[in-house]
């Protein structure tokens, strides 16, 4: 019994993490469509634009210049300028971005030189499965000084990765991983091995969601260092255990490891991919934090039967 303490522990302590990015604002990892702003769009003078694709949010920031955003009716909804920037409570479309509420007057939102906000007109059109989804159009009217500068730009469908190829790739790596393994009489230590490597994965993916994916254009540094500080406690766990006890833990850790894994399997079903690095890289990452994790259980729960 008491050998099964430590792995319950484990067990409990990382299912800290995956909670947390679990109830997270935004759990978005992949998307079909990138989001590409007009070139007039991304030269207007004193303005500057960003499009958040994780959550669909547009970042605007300004100099010497005040930006007007409209709303759907064409009423102002948005006045973004060196005094900050304020929302129209008597705007329909301000009220239903939960921007501001009902009322008169204008509320400041925001400080000085720039603003970030969800906005509806980015969400990207449903995909048909033809080609007549690839590209469309998204505009979001403004004006500088009365004159009209249109934030707009196109929704372009990035092709799917072949999932069934990564999911193949990553089974017959686990499974010949957790043989060979097994064959050679190393599974104590080829449990700890995959089980460390698995780890190191998903805190590898972690870290890059969380540098990429932040509703406010930010990073979650919350999330960052809680990960990286039960990552630094499980290492040092696993490297005092010894025996049984420590292939088990390994064990512990390559399950939670892909368990966490789950949520960010859409990047193997989307072609953009919400992460500080390359697309290909994150995939494998979340595939080694997986495969390696399954193997790390396959070799460390069975130990007792070798």
């Amino acid at each position: 019994m008491k050998r099964f303490v430590v792995p319950i522990v484990a067990l409990f302590t990382l299912a800290v993490p995956a909670s947390a990015s679990a109830h997270a604002r935004t759990s978005t990892v992949a998307l079909d469509y990138r989001l590409v702003l007009d070139d007039a769009a991304r030269r207007l003078p004193g303005i500057g634009l960003e499009i958040l694709d994780g959550d669909r949010t547009l970042r605007v920031r300004v100099e010497g210049v005040t930006l007007v955003v409209h709303g759907d009716l064409g009423e102002q909804m948005l006045r973004i300028g060196p005094g900050g920037a304020w929302a129209n409570r008597a705007s329909p479309t301000a009220v239903a971005e939960n921007l501001t509420t009902p009322g008169r007057g204008w509320t400041r939102i925001g400080g000085d030189g720039g603003f970030v906000w969800h906005d509806h007109r980015l969400a990207p059109p449903p995909y048909d499965g033809t080609r007549l989804g690839d590209v469309a159009r998204f505009t979001i009217p403004a004006t500088v000084a009365g004159e009209q500068v249109p934030i707009a730009g196109w929704f372009v469908r990035v092709g799917r990765p072949a999932f069934w190829a990564w999911s193949v790739g990553v089974a017959v790596l686990g499974v010949a991983v957790a043989l060979v393994v097994r064959r050679l009489r190393l599974r104590r230590l080829g449990a700890v091995v995959l089980g460390a490597a698995a780890g190191v994965a998903a805190l590898g993916a972690l870290v890059a969601f969380g540098g990429a994916d932040s509703p406010s254009g930010g990073v979650a540094w919350l999330q960052i260092g809680l990960g990286c500080g039960l990552a630094a406690i499980l290492l040092g766990v696993l490297v005092l255990l010894r025996g049984v006890a420590q292939a088990q833990f390994a064990g512990i850790v390559g399950i939670a490891a892909a368990a966490v894994s789950l949520g960010s399997l859409g990047v193997f079903r989307h072609g953009v991919v919400i992460s500080l690095l390359g697309a290909t890289p994150t995939r494998l990452l979340v595939a080694a934090a997986f495969g390696c994790g399954l193997a790390a259980a396959a070799s460390g729960f069975t130990l007792e039967d070798a």
